[in-house]
């Protein structure tokens, strides 16, 4: 008689011991099978809930795994479920408990935005910056750092960074809008035009390109067409009024921007954070009074006339004149080079700089006059000193470091010596025992860029040394160190 048959006796099958190995057998089995019954359901739920953009309820779905256990992966994905649904201050208090000691650059540049959303910019920068340096080819991190330049008023350092979002693959539409952007905060409405309407002959028709077309077309003067426009994608019912309120209106207050929200499984949708533009394409009453910046009285706006044309036709007439305007009036372009200039405050904070903007106006470009520049190696760092006029302050400059070898310093509103950036190039490149390569452009709003590359992993300190011997010009030091191993 075999073993089976010995212990499937009747007598056997009644022993105690045997009994409780059974009902341990078929209680692991039913967990087994109750566990990945629970897990599919779950992943329905979330697939519905994300089908159909059901925040809150995949955010009760994550809380309760949360609960089960307690990983990273699951705060991250609760956090961007609260991201979804603009609960920014949750996505806070769901990431803090690891965001110090995270290594996942996904996680930090969903608590940079959020950062950067609640108005903390430089704060958003830390964390972007280091997710930047664990991955530095991740585009999206690029791209979001862009978009908090730009709210920094750091329009250079802005479109370096979209640049390199683009040469890292990131979404080449959302880039081009936001470079177009970029083009219209400076009021170079012909190259936002320029860019935009690549979009627009691509087929894209997202509210918000067609909001700073719309608006890149009234400041430079084409009415008829924006009217046209404005009529054909259902902008406004009152297009007139719409015009004339964008062609009194700061660029800062009307355009907008993509500013992207984390992936969600194949779904990535686009928000604005600027909500004046939407505001004003509105339905608005036919007789809004609108009130005259030179006036003293208000004055009342005509209805505006119902067009002849269907919109179908006005459509393809659009798209004919627009792809037709390749070139634009000699006015249109020379009118629309100047920096932005008295643009609206946001804050306490910077109607305070935007006041000391103004006390100092005449003495700004004297405070970055770059008189030399040297570099030299020490026993444990290559330092770069910069001789300027007048003492540097941190408004004056920036350091980034765009990966563990790469670094930029930006110097704005500067003058440089006579022998002008290919000088302060060659005298940095001699110290070759740390630095690899260097590079430098100076921009048309007078901000130096410097790109360093070293030969090691490095990190950088910058500080005021002093005034130099003669008393005449303040040295400024960056110091490059090899990080410790």
């Amino acid at each position: 008689m075999n073993y089976f048959s010995r212990c499937c006796k009747s007598s056997r099958l009644l022993e105690p011991k045997f009994m409780v190995v059974c009902s341990m057998l078929f209680f692991v089995v039913g967990c087994q099978n109750s566990t990945v019954k629970y897990n599919m359901n779950e992943q329905q739920k979330i697939y519905i809930n994300e089908t159909t953009k059901n925040y809150g309820g995949l955010i009760e779905i994550y809380k309760q795994r949360l609960k089960r256990e307690d990983t990273e992966e699951t705060r991250h994905k609760l956090a961007r479920a609260y991201y979804l649904s603009n609960d920014f201050n949750a996505v806070k208090r769901v990431l803090e408990p690891i965001i110090k000691n995270t290594k996942n650059d996904g996680i930090l540049i969903l608590y940079g935005h959020v950062e950067s959303r609640l108005g903390h910019n430089d704060t958003a920068l830390e964390y972007l910056n280091r997710a930047i340096e664990i991955d530095s080819k991740n585009g999206e991190a690029y791209n979001v750092k862009g978009i908090v330049l730009l709210k920094k008023r750091q329009y250079d350092a802005a479109r370096f960074a979209f640049h390199e979002a683009r040469e890292n693959f990131y979404d080449e539409n959302k880039v081009t809008n936001n470079l177009a952007m970029l083009s219209i905060l400076n009021k170079e409405y012909s190259e936002a035009y320029k860019q935009l309407n690549i979009l627009y002959t691509k087929g894209y028709r997202d509210q918000t390109i067609l909001h700073n077309l719309l608006f890149t077309l009234v400041k430079l003067d084409k009415l008829q067409l924006a009217k046209s426009f404005c009529i054909a994608h259902k902008l406004s019912n009152e297009p007139d009024i719409l015009i004339q309120e964008l062609r009194r209106i700061e660029p800062i207050d009307a355009i907008k921007f993509n500013e992207v929200k984390p992936s969600q499984s194949d779904n990535q949708k686009q928000y604005t954070i600027e909500k004046a533009a939407e505001q004003l394409a509105s339905n608005t009453k036919a007789d809004i009074t609108i009130k005259d910046k030179n006036a003293t009285k208000p004055i009342k706006t005509a209805k505006s006339v119902t067009p002849t044309k269907s919109v179908t036709q006005t459509k393809s007439s659009i798209n004919a004149k627009l792809s037709n305007m390749s070139k634009l009036d000699e006015k249109d372009s020379s009118t629309t080079t100047n920096l932005v200039t008295n643009v609206p405050s946001v804050s306490a904070k910077q109607t305070k700089q935007t006041t000391q903007t103004k006390q100092t106006k005449q003495t700004t470009s004297a405070q970055s006059t770059i008189l030399a520049v040297r570099s030299g190696e020490h026993a444990k760092f290559s330092r770069i000193t910069f001789e300027t006029e007048n003492k540097l302050s941190k408004k004056n400059y920036s350091v980034e470091k765009i990966s563990p070898t790469e670094f930029k310093l930006s110097f704005y509103d500067v003058s440089l010596p006579a022998e002008g950036i290919n000088s302060i190039i060659k005298r940095i490149s001699g110290s070759d025992r740390d630095f690899a390569t260097i590079t430098g452009t100076l921009t048309a709003e007078k901000t130096l860029i410097l790109q360093i590359k070293t030969k090691q992993k490095s990190t950088v300190k910058d500080f005021y040394v002093g005034s130099n011997p003669k008393g005449k010009a303040h040295c400024f030091a960056f110091d490059f160190y090899l990080e410790k191993k």
